[in-house]
């Protein structure tokens, strides 16, 4: 029975043991201590970017002569940086929709930024960052895994029913969940309109109840409020004269 309980205790210990270091790698606990201190610095984000596509022809805004000027298009898409990469390590990135892998290695970035362009915005995303060690015996190895999953482009946010309801989450250009049919999204913002409006009125008989207090009170209390303010222009007048009198008689 004891021996049991001395195995459950060691195996408790081994699986809530931090993995800070490669199991079986090449290099040593000191490089891999080394190397696990770098991979923790890299970081991953996105911004949303207007992406240049090429040019078209305005067809809203024709020439005197009839023909269609060209102008630049561009497209909605997504910044993605990595940052911190340093030459003692390089990056893979693959994502969710296709076999696609992209190696980053410092040289490809510009002072330990990777960056790289996508214009998938019509669905969710998912890109796998994997951190190798680029030095030592154990190169190749893997130290570290992260992920980041850009939004998905809200059609929604195109409609007139949007153009006074920003704040509503079908409305935003961008959502990090997946779209609703277009039924589901006409009830959901008549429903946002609805308690709009509520909040809104409650907010106007709120005020309304504010200036209507107030105007009772003063019609309450007329008399008082016009004797206290008698007795402060009062009193105001006779401390000027007191003190009037007094800065004559020193002058005197």
């Amino acid at each position: 029975m004891k021996t049991r309980i001395k195995k459950l205790f060691l195996l408790a210990i081994i699986l809530l043991t931090p993995n800070l270091v490669q199991a079986e790698s090449a290099c040593s606990y000191g490089e891999q201590a080394e190397l696990n201190d770098i991979v923790a610095n890299v970081k991953v984000s996105y911004e949303v970017v207007d992406i240049y596509n090429g040019k078209v022809y305005d067809v809203d805004n024709p020439n005197a002569d009839g023909t269609f000027p060209e102008v630049e298009h561009y497209i909605k898409g997504f910044n993605i940086s990595i940052l911190n990469i340093t030459n003692d390590i390089y990056i893979k990135v693959s994502n969710n929709k296709n076999k696609e892998v992209k190696t980053f290695y410092y040289a490809d970035t510009v002072e330990g930024t990777a960056t790289f362009q996508t214009t998938e915005v019509e669905e969710l995303i998912t890109y796998k960052i994997e951190v190798y060690a680029n030095k030592y015996s154990c190169i190749g190895e893997k130290f570290r895994e992260l992920s980041i999953t850009t939004p998905l482009y809200n059609n929604y946010s195109e409609r007139l029913d949007c153009k006074d309801n920003t704040d509503f989450y079908y409305c935003q250009e961008f959502i990090p969940s997946e779209n609703i049919s277009y039924n589901e999204f006409k009830t959901k913002i008549n429903e946002y309109k609805t308690q709009k409006a509520e909040e809104e009125e409650n907010r106007k008989e709120e005020n309304k109840s504010f200036l209507e207090k107030l105007k009772e009170f003063y019609n309450n209390y007329t008399t008082i409020i016009y004797t206290m303010v008698a007795v402060i222009i009062v009193a105001g007048v006779a401390t000027t004269v007191i003190l009037v009198k007094k800065k004559r008689s020193r002058v005197l």
